[in-house]
């Protein structure tokens, strides 16, 4: 009742001033117009600087560590190129967890997070090919390369994790058997490849360095798509982000995804008692690293660059525009991001023998905080 009498004093009104309520209406939508035209503009900055700034620097020094990785496997020869190795491969770890708050694209769309970071890795498979096959034997190698280049569980980085440590430390370089010599090189090259498509997915093709273009043209992978420039010109025909505001949303959404995953899965499936084989990064103790770097990416995501360090965003990326703009559900998402970091470090080490301790139901319920803070962001900016 209430709703339709207002309704009908509205109508009243608009009937005795109807010249008044034509130019209120003319001038209203001429604001409409000109406020929605100057969100476009600000948030195609925004997306340029998370592609430009974020994803695709991202994945450029993915591909350097994962090269330099694979050259390390490759002439391995000794414990101390073993303890390089398992250097580069925490390196190459962390830039891959700093891309995991944009999944969506290349990583999701050609299956490539699934075939390099599926856990727990097939000790199973692996002891058997071990025992079975002779990879001094060319068709011998080509079965485990064919394994590496099309599963999930028997490759990637897991995989060369299962193989180069135990225990949170490098493994023993005299323990290695020939054949696992072989299935690290193998799994080297097999990760560097995927590194070299998602640059080159987001980066476009002739932004690459030659070699890479090379061995993607070799292997008959050259990305079909240019995912960079569709969220640069997101809203232009040809992109599948129909707007410069979905491309923004995109990118808390591509956030909220991860933090989903880390408090539910990665963290949640062990603390809760549903899967304590559910565990990432297990052999070299890593997976806290991992968690941290996961919600690292939200931040490089929302604040601009690669190595965000401080809280203050950089010009030009969605923070900043949503401090300039909704500052209160700016301020509440970077103090909630803040805790959930802090919760996270402060989880007792290393995850995989201590998942049911209660520092790890303190990161979930900060992660949920975290999720719900950027709930708002989003609504905020749909306005």
């Amino acid at each position: 009742m209430k709703k339709t009498l207002k309704y009908a004093l509205l109508l009243t009104a608009a009937f005795a001033l109807p010249m008044s309520f034509a130019s209120c209406s003319d001038d209203d939508d001429d604001n409409n117009a000109n406020n929605s035209t100057a969100k476009a503009d600000a948030l195609n900055v925004v997306n340029k600087q998370f592609v430009e700034s974020t994803v695709v620097a991202t994945y450029k020094k993915l591909a350097d560590d994962c090269e330099a990785l694979q050259a390390t496997i490759e002439g391995m020869n000794s414990q101390a190129a073993l303890e390089k190795a398992c250097q580069q491969w925490k390196t190459a770890r962390q830039d891959w967890e700093w891309s995991e708050a944009f999944l969506f694209g290349a990583a999701s769309g050609y299956g490539i997070d699934p075939h390099i970071d599926t856990w727990p890795f097939e000790v199973t498979v692996f002891n058997s090919y071990m025992a079975k096959f002779d990879l001094t034997n060319e068709a011998d190698q080509a079965i485990v390369d064919h394994s590496v280049a099309t599963t999930q569980n028997f490759t990637g980085f897991h995989a060369l994790e299962y193989v180069i440590f135990r225990n949170g430390q490098p493994r023993q370089f005299a323990a290695l058997t020939a054949n696992e010599l072989y299935f690290t090189k193998s799994v080297a090259a097999d990760l560097y490849l995927s590194a070299c498509r998602l640059e080159a997915a987001w980066a476009g093709i002739d932004n690459v360095k030659s070699a890479r273009r090379q061995l993607l043209e070799d292997e008959e992978l050259v990305p079909e798509d240019y995912f960079g420039n569709e969220f640069i010109n997101a809203g232009k025909a040809g992109s599948r982000w129909k707007s410069a505001t979905d491309g923004a949303i995109q990118i808390i959404a591509g956030c909220q995804d991860i933090i989903g995953e880390v408090a539910e899965g990665k963290i949640g499936s062990a603390y809760h008692g549903d899967d304590t084989n559910y565990i990432e990064s297990p052999h070299a103790y890593n997976s806290i690293q991992d968690f941290y770097d996961n919600i690292m990416s939200c931040k490089h995501a929302l604040y601009g660059g690669m190595n965000v360090s401080g809280t203050t965003p950089a010009s030009g990326s969605l923070m900043a525009y949503c401090d300039a703009n909704h500052p209160k559900e700016a301020t509440a998402v970077k103090a909630a991001l803040e805790e959930a970091l802090s919760k996270i470090k402060a989880m007792k080490a290393p995850f995989v023998l201590n998942y049911t301790d209660a520092s790890c139901g303190a990161a979930i319920d900060a992660l949920d905080a975290l999720d719900e803070t950027l709930d708002k962001l989003t609504k905020a900016l749909e306005d």
